[in-house]
């Protein structure tokens, strides 16, 4: 009866819908029951959970009656039908990394079929190694060796999560952002040469081309709906007071723009897009060092894509300027129906457009605004809307580098999820977001100040983690344009 339950819980675990959460936490449960049990044996044991280097686990002395080193991978599948190809793309990567470890143990957290077995045995003779296979009957077996500890982990991850986390920030050292970010950086790399990166631009990307933030335009908006009120009734506002209430309104905005701005979207009615458009290029320049390195980015390699695609989440049209600019061929996506040619890139406007010169676009009236709660609600509510498939269409199937987003929207967190659970195995950290690093301002920080930031960039990296993004981390927005060569170079 007790292995029954184990393997229910087990498989909860697996059935998990919250993103990469039930991959991290059956990991870390298989983790803690295997060192248990190897301990008892009186071997020894190297957890690498957090080197994101090498195998899951080490155990140097072996395991039951198996002797000599052991390297463990831990393998969860949502897919049965993709076990073979994930039993293959790890076999692969030990013969050429596994230095002078001669065993791997593969652990699939799933009932691995018959079939699947005998295909890996027919491969066997032409390995340099001696692989092992496990699945979750195995697993079972183990575990019901220490009940009272697989269920006390069990009910605890969440906590156990934690202190772990806490634990890898406290022992962080200052520079290991910068290793890394070499890592990552390596990786996109990889993924640039076979076209399969897709940029991810936010508000971050334009603004030192000197297009308003998001609450700066919301509060000039506000003040220029309040202004023309005021007009009808005779009341004229200088410029230097609108200044005044522009500043006070953006503190005032940080608290829930989406509701303000409903109200502004229903106050300036017929005329809100025309509105908008005047406030956001009032004192725009054309480029950027960071939107031309996007866009050195989109110049494609002999014989290669170079970017697949590039997700906009902003109004403005400085990406296109750009790719024009450089002769890159490209087209606008805004609305449903649209597709860009085979030898485009297509740069989609999932928020709404608002091209400068709009005469040089068609159906601009079609684009949705998401511009305010009933925007987001229609985003939220429609999952067959244009802009999410295209989204998740690339978030499950591409690399996605995510730059000037701060990550807190909210259809967007959505979406990494469903992308996280459609995957068909643990490898599954496959995005990356370029962030500014958390930084108290404190000329003679003292050691728990530096110990907080470091828990504080921990934990927000297994939040993002858990959505299948890896953080890069910035100390100053003035080091992205760099990366980005580096991502090409």
């Amino acid at each position: 009866m007790a292995n029954i339950d184990i393997k229910e819980k087990m498989f909860d675990l697996l059935n998990n819908t919250k993103g990469l959460y039930s991959y991290i936490a059956i990991e870390k449960l298989v983790s803690v029951m295997m060192t248990d049990y190897v301990k008892s044996q009186n071997k020894d044991v190297i957890e690498n959970y957090y080197n994101n280097k090498g195998p899951d686990m080490i155990l140097p002395d072996g395991i039951d009656d198996e002797n000599g080193c052991i390297a463990v991978e831990i393998k969860s599948l949502r897919q049965k039908q993709m076990s073979l190809k994930v039993i293959y793309d790890t076999i692969g990567r030990f013969m050429f990394n596994r230095g002078e470890i001669n065993n791997l143990l593969l652990i699939f957290v799933n009932e691995l079929p018959s079939q699947i077995r005998e295909r890996i045995k027919e491969k066997e003779e032409q390995l340099n190694f001696k692989l092992m296979i496990w699945d979750i009957d195995d697993l079972v077996r183990i575990f019901s060796k220490n009940e009272i500890l697989f269920f006390d982990t069990y009910n605890n991850l969440n906590s156990i999560l934690l202190r772990d986390t806490v634990q890898a920030g406290i022992k962080a050292n200052n520079d290991d952002y910068l290793i890394k970010r070499k890592k990552y950086i390596e990786q996109l790399k990889s993924q640039y040469k076979k076209d399969n990166i897709v940029l991810f631009v936010g508000a971050g990307a334009s603004y030192a081309a000197n297009i308003p933030t998001w609450n700066s335009l919301i509060s000039e908006l506000y003040v220029s709906l309040i202004d023309k009120l005021l007009k009808t009734h005779q009341i004229e506002i200088n410029d230097e007071d609108k200044e005044k209430i522009k500043e006070s309104v953006i503190n005032q905005n940080g608290n829930s723009p989406l509701i303000q701005t409903r109200f502004l979207k229903n106050s300036f009615k017929e005329n809100f897009d025309e509105s908008v458009r005047e406030i956001l290029y009032k004192n725009v320049v054309e480029t950027s060092g960071l939107l031309e390195e996007i866009g050195q980015l989109c110049i494609p390699n002999r014989g290669k894509l170079g970017i697949r695609a590039i997700i906009d989440y902003n109004f403005d049209d400085l990406i296109e300027r750009n790719l024009k600019r450089l002769r890159v061929k490209h087209q606008s996506i805004y609305a449903e129906a649209m597709h860009p040619d085979l030898d485009a890139l297509g740069v989609y406007h999932v928020h709404g457009f608002l091209p400068q010169d709009k005469e040089d676009y068609n159906d601009l009236g079609n684009t949705l605004l998401v511009f305010s709660e009933d925007g987001y609600h229609k985003l939220m509510l429609d999952p067959y809307n244009w802009a999410n498939i295209s989204q998740l269409n690339f978030m499950v199937n591409n690399t996605c580098l995510f730059i000037g987003l701060s990550m807190t929207d909210p259809n967007m967190r959505r979406l990494l999820e469903i992308a996280a659970q459609k995957k068909y195995d643990d490898d599954l950290c496959q995005h990356y977001v370029i962030m500014r690093r958390f930084k108290i301002n404190n000329s003679g920080k003292s050691e728990s100040i530096k110990r907080f930031e470091n828990v504080n960039e921990s934990l927000q990296e297994d939040f993002f983690k858990s959505l299948g993004v890896n953080v890069i981390w910035v100390n100053d927005y003035d080091e992205i344009p760099n990366l980005l060569k580096q991502i090409k170079s």
